[in-house]
């Protein structure tokens, strides 16, 4: 697919102070720091859910965490978990939901399970802002329900919960709502801990910080706040579950490196569902030291089988996919080749590559579960409200969102969803280019020599909304400029005594290029 150019000649004269006027980056991004985290209280419901949790602290109420099996549902689980035994809970549990067993959302079997079990309070992580029908039954038993949850809110399904902690929500004061689950009950805990005295663990910043990554939420803001936070002070963070991955992670010098731990960890907890409501990465973060040993071999094992998994995939998808795909793309798995929990994986496999809307659909005895991955500017949740006729149930975020749908409205559906994406062309078409945000020409290249050494390491973490930049690179002419600037691949693709324009992203000492054109060629 070609993409076009988005790029300006600046009247900069450094490479940083391009890159800062064209994404309008101010220092307080630059240089923000714990300190300047949002006050807590902001949340809307946050001091009704932190008195609730107190009072039954020391009531010596019955509590269960309701989960989610995703590193972010589990980090989220986790920390709260963790809390509640420093607020002196002695009867508090947790349930985590298998996505390969159970259907989305809260099932029958839980509620029975807090019926059967006597709980007096349910504290949802990652999950439940649309759970109108469940919590009603739930709040029905005499068990009061907390929601904490970051996805995007319904009106129509909002539940009758004692409290909602939601930044998405209407009249929500928080500054800024993009936030994953965790970062969400961290708030919670850090409300709790005002109220009460108690210090909270300064190592619930670092699993904040996978949980954040892991949910593709932007690296902005609160979020960054949060990862830069433990890069820039990854020594002082001492979990017992950290210190026995030790032997599994590098050495952790640098940003590229203390991300690629992070990354590590990430895939790790990935693995590990199982039945009623327990988790393998639960059970790593919560036992006794002398157990994690073994815990964490058996994950490795089950990584390295679902690492084979997805390059098996991946290698089936691009025997399906078409040589040419039009502004979005809907794959039904009829061959039932790719497994329920890996197509959003197998959706987004393929966002990544066109740059468009993409939808993955698998049936299952008449009913059929969908995972959609987007772009900027194409709102998911609302291309699926406009196709909500048809659906079943469907919820999640603006760039990666899913539903259940009766199989014979499939096709119904995706003509309906062609008629969304009709009218939301020129944004699928705005996605369709490079930003650039910096140009160089190759005799100023000891000015990005100067960026690397000075500023790069100030624009760091990079991740989903602080992408890495990506730079022009006018003239560049291989048989003259190789040595002083190689890029990755690029050379076997490109003639030795011909000029170029190259587009290129930089990473520690590793240039890799994006996109090149002749340097006749009209930009």
């Amino acid at each position: 697919m070609n993409f076009r150019w988005s790029f300006k000649h600046s009247d900069k004269d450094s490479i940083f102070d391009q890159i800062k006027a064209n994404r309008g980056i101010s220092d307080s991004f630059i240089y923000s720091s714990i300190s300047d985290l949002p006050d807590s209280s902001l949340l809307k419901d946050i001091n009704i859910a932190a008195d609730r949790i107190i009072n039954a602290v020391q009531q010596k109420e019955k509590i269960i965490i309701y989960g989610h099996d995703d590193v972010d549902g589990i980090t989220a689980t986790y920390i709260l978990y963790d809390f509640l035994e420093k607020l002196g809970s002695q009867n508090h549990f947790y349930y985590i939901p298998n996505r390969l067993i159970d259907n989305h959302g809260i099932q029958q079997n839980f509620i029975d399970k807090v019926k059967k079990e006597k709980f007096n309070l349910v504290i949802t992580v990652d999950g439940s802002v649309s759970e109108k029908k469940a919590i009603t039954e739930i709040m029905g038993l005499g068990c009061d329900v907390i929601v904490t949850d970051h996805h995007i809110v319904q009106d129509d399904l909002i539940p009758p919960a004692l409290a909602i902690v939601n930044p998405k929500q209407r009249d929500c004061n928080f500054p800024y709502d993009m936030i994953a689950g965790v970062g969400v009950v961290y708030f919670l805990i850090k409300r709790i801990s005002e109220i009460t005295g108690i210090t909270d663990d300064r190592n619930y910043l670092f699993w904040v910080a996978v949980g954040t990554i892991s949910d593709k939420v932007p690296l902005l803001d609160v979020n960054r706040i949060f990862v830069k936070e433990v890069l820039d002070t990854w020594n002082t963070f001492d979990n017992n579950t950290l210190y026995k991955l030790s032997p599994y992670l590098e050495s952790g010098i640098n940003y590229s490196q203390r991300m690629n731990n992070i990354h590590y960890i990430i895939k790790l907890l990935s693995n590990g569902r199982d039945k009623n409501g327990n988790h393998k990465s639960m059970k790593l973060l919560v036992t006794h030291d002398k157990e994690k040993d073994a815990i964490i071999a058996e994950m490795q094992s089950q990584q390295k089988k679902h690492e084979a998994k997805l390059d098996g995939i991946r290698h089936y998808i691009r025997t399906k996919i078409p040589p040419i795909l039009g502004n979005f793309y809907i794959f039904k798995d009829i061959n039932h080749q790719i497994p329920f929990e890996l197509l959003g994986y197998s959706a987004s496999f393929i966002t990544k590559k066109y740059k468009i809307p993409v939808i993955f659909i698998k049936n299952k005895n008449g009913i059929a579960a969908g995972e959609a991955r987007g772009i900027n500017g194409f709102n998911l949740v609302d291309a699926f409200t406009y196709c909500s006729e048809y659906l079943i149930q469907y919820g999640g975020h603006a760039k990666a969102a899913g539903f259940t749908i009766r199989s014979n409205k499939v096709e119904k559906f995706i003509k309906k969803f062609e008629e969304y994406v009709d009218k939301n062309q020129i944004a699928i078409e705005d996605n369709k280019r490079i930003d650039i945000d910096a140009v160089i020409t190759s005799r100023e290249l000891d000015k990005f020599n100067e960026y690397i050494k000075m500023e790069y390491s100030l624009l760091q973490p990079f991740g989903q909304g602080n992408l890495e930049p990506k730079f022009l690179l006018l003239d560049y002419l291989p048989k003259r400029d190789a040595q002083r600037i190689q890029f990755n691949k690029l050379e076997n693709k490109i003639e030795q005594g011909v000029p170029y324009n190259v587009v290129f992203t930089f990473t520690d000492s590793s240039f890799k290029y994006i996109d090149y054109r002749e340097k006749n060629h009209i930009l």
